[in-house]
């Protein structure tokens, strides 16, 4: 709906003057909105792969423009939250690997801090413990505490982990999926450690009882943990997505 300069109309010489009605520019607004809407959305769920270039990292999006100080300052504070987590622990009747938070930690590294970063903290954890800081359970350390004990095949788990999380999350395994790289990132924990102590004699565990005895009990706690980890990085994902 358009109004006519009244003052043409009788006569005068100046040209008409078309403006909008209040509701034109109402509707203009409300498209642009939701096209900004959409545009995010589309963002926000990209399509799941597994190759292609990598999308910003959730450290990314809460810190855009970050400086290297920043990433090795994210890294240094990355190890030390999971040298913290290990002192979280508990052991189970029989059983010579506790059960701490670690797992939880080395989950967050790779779904915060993407996979470089993530992994670079979790090889930094492995690597400052075998130089002799007291960073793994029980403020444990050293060459040979890993090579000599039953956790060494764990802890290289940790590594692994911590990288594949990290790699999916950039590739839209992010956000309201955050739970599949999580999943993912835990039973990978495993892997290592069943062929660490399928190879080596630690005289545990008995013989036929490696999966029974070093990895399903530790099944329910990981469950807790990656579902935590996808909650929060999930959560924090919306907050990243909220501040654009």
């Amino acid at each position: 709906m358009i109004r006519i300069n009244e003052r043409f109309v009788i006569g005068l010489d100046e040209p008409p003057t078309v403006t909008e009605h209040p509701s034109e520019n109402v509707t203009k607004k409300l498209t642009e909105i939701n096209m900004q809407q959409t545009a995010v959305t589309a963002d926000q769920y990209s399509p799941l792969t597994l190759v292609g270039p990598a999308e910003p990292s959730l450290f990314d999006s809460l810190l855009p423009g970050a400086k290297v100080w920043h990433k090795s300052a994210a890294v240094i504070i990355g190890i030390i939250i999971v040298s913290l987590f290990a002192q979280a622990r508990f052991y189970l009747p029989d059983n010579p690997v506790p059960i701490t938070l670690q797992g939880f930690g080395v989950l967050m590294l790779g779904g915060v801090l993407g996979w470089r970063l993530g992994l670079v903290s979790a090889i930094g954890y492995y690597l400052v413990g075998m130089a002799g800081l007291p960073v793994f359970a029980n403020s444990n350390e050293g060459w040979d505490y890993v090579i000599h004990g039953a956790t060494g095949g764990y802890l290289l788990g940790f590594i692994l982990s911590a990288g594949v999380v990290g790699y999916l999350s950039q590739r839209g395994w992010n956000r309201g999926r955050s739970l599949w790289p999580m999943l993912i990132g835990s039973l990978l924990i495993y892997l290592p450690a069943l062929i660490w102590l399928s190879i080596f004699d630690f005289s545990w565990p008995a013989d036929g009882e490696l999966f029974s005895a070093a990895m399903y009990p530790f099944m329910p706690g990981d469950t807790v943990k990656l579902i935590a980890a996808a909650v929060i990085t999930g959560g924090l994902w919306r907050f990243a997505d909220n501040r654009r």
